[in-house]
């Protein structure tokens, strides 16, 4: 990405010319082919001839030299639904009434989008693609969903949420378009920037706030200046809050968790402010908010060179990479460090007391239910870890496995984690020794052949420990099965036999 920016930079004002690649080029050549056909055959003398264009994140894409399979296109004056109707006609057609070989199956209707607005979902050699007319918008104060009317290319382009994201690939001419005379540029300069005044940008759908963060993380562009000024004023905060469901924030913020600059997208979060996104609205956690902004500060302020440190150790470098390949355990890692301030504050919900990390969780971010679990387990019990991992080479072999890994299950490098780098950001003074503890922890858990614990099995099940003591099985079992664990991680060398003895011995 960063050598294909440098070439675009290195350009003249001359516009750079888009590679297709094989599967994109059956694509155009098809829709040229029939868009002649069309404007030869159904086109009155007083009719517009119709134009194609791809839209969007496609032509951000190729040109900064990546693939993308997140094909739109734009058309001037038919529907979606319309237009390949028409073009699925003119394919059976050309083979004998038959769509053979050209991978159009089906037409569906979006109906997440306006109800003004067809969009049309099919498929041509393999590839999804979206076809929709050009439009221009309308937005109510109240609603993120705009009114929509056909439009023109122009209006299509100062619609978008991002100038670089206005660019159009013209299927006729093979050409880039850029119809707000900024894209091109920003693009070259990895600037984030309306095509409209951001405020009123902002105000009509605030989602794109998001969306430019998103962006910024995930190619590592700034965003321009009047923009993130427009995204510290309270009102578009409000607005946020008011027109934006939480599942639309969720995927946004998902998607900034789990790019390649996470933190990036994290300090844009922290800087303009939009706390909102995790805080906990019910009366009483005041304190842990305030709590909560101090921590996304710490995280953003301080996580990149903690990162390095840990890479720089094997062990370590090892563990994060297993954290960050699981989306669950890369978005819980986040969620840890942001919330854990409020670690020890419960919320009471009907008859239930939960933790008030896991309501932010669910209510807040809407992130799915095991992210939700791990995370209140994570943030409730990371004194009760820490007390114990202080300790760690000094205790039994059952009471590490009992206390720092079992409870995690295949999550305990995760918890490791966390605990590793709160404690780093309290005394980062000493963070090469506690890098070296988190490791020679690591290490001795693997020697010892723990990883897994938590999926160990007793040598005796609940039956022949019952038949064992002569007695009917029940709830006994649970504290006897509990001192038979115990043992065994002990002894882990122990036979079954070993184990019925040690059985007769307690219960003797």
């Amino acid at each position: 990405m960063f050598r294909t920016l440098q070439v675009l930079r290195q350009m003249s004002s001359s516009v750079p010319q888009i590679q297709l690649n094989k599967v994109e080029t059956q694509i155009v050549n098809l829709l040229n082919e029939y868009t002649r056909y069309f404007n030869e055959h159904k086109t009155s003398a007083t009719q517009q001839p119709l134009e194609l264009r791809i839209t969007g994140g496609w032509v951000r894409d190729k040109l900064l030299g990546r693939e993308s399979h997140d094909i739109d296109i734009g058309i001037d004056h038919l529907s979606g639904v319309e237009f390949v109707t028409q073009l699925q006609e003119y394919i059976k057609a050309q083979n004998g009434g038959q769509s053979v070989n050209s991978g159009v199956y089906k037409i569906e209707k979006n109906p997440e989008k306006s109800k003004h607005l067809e969009t049309c979902t099919t498929k041509l050699f393999g590839f999804s693609i979206d076809f929709v007319n050009l439009r221009s918008e309308k937005y109510a104060e109240d609603s993120r969903i705009p009114e929509i009317e056909v439009g023109t290319a122009e209006e299509d382009a100062f619609r978008r949420d991002a100038t670089l994201n206005s660019l159009f690939y013209n299927l006729t001419t093979g050409q880039v378009e850029d119809f707000t005379g900024r894209g091109l540029q920003d693009l070259r300069d990895g600037v984030l920037r309306t095509p409209l005044d951001p405020r009123k940008t902002f105000l009509d759908d605030p989602l794109r706030c998001l969306r430019l963060i998103r962006f910024a993380s995930t190619y590592n562009f700034r965003i321009d200046e009047l923009a993130l000024a427009a995204m510290r004023e309270d009102e578009i905060k409000q607005k946020l809050r008011e027109k934006i469901s939480r599942e639309r924030i969720n995927v946004e913020f998902k998607k900034i968790i789990m790019g390649k600059n996470p933190v990036y997208g994290l300090r844009l979060i922290e800087d303009v402010g939009f706390y909102q996104l995790f805080e906990c609205e019910q009366p009483g956690h005041e304190a842990g908010n305030e709590a909560m902004k101090t921590s996304l500060k710490e995280l953003v302020q301080k996580y990149d060179s903690v990162e390095q440190e840990l890479n720089k150790n094997e062990t370590l470098s090892r563990l994060l990479a297993t954290v960050y390949s699981s989306d669950i355990s890369k978005q819980s890692l986040f969620l840890n460090l942001i919330l854990y301030p409020w670690r020890d504050e419960k919320m009471v919900l009907g008859k239930h007391s939960v933790p008030v990390p896991s309501q932010v969780v669910q209510e807040a971010l809407r992130m799915q239910l095991k992210i939700r679990d791990l995370v209140g387990l994570c943030c409730s019990t990371l004194e009760k870890y820490n007390s114990t991992y202080l300790h760690w080479n000094n205790i039994a072999r059952s009471e590490l496995a009992t206390t720092l890994l079992i409870p995690y299950r295949e999550e305990w490098r995760l918890m490791l984690l966390t605990n590793m780098i709160v404690s780093i950001f309290k005394d980062s003074q000493n963070i090469h020794t506690l890098i070296d503890n988190g490791a020679r922890f690591a290490d001795y858990v693997e020697s010892q052949n723990l990883q897994d614990v938590h999926n160990t099995k007793l040598l005796l099940n609940g039956k022949e420990v019952a038949a064992a003591l002569n007695r009917k099985p029940g709830p006994w079992l649970s504290d006897v099965n509990a001192k038979l664990l115990t043992w065994q991680l002990d002894h882990p060398s122990c036979s079954k036999q070993d184990m019925e003895s040690y059985l007769h011995s307690i219960s003797g």
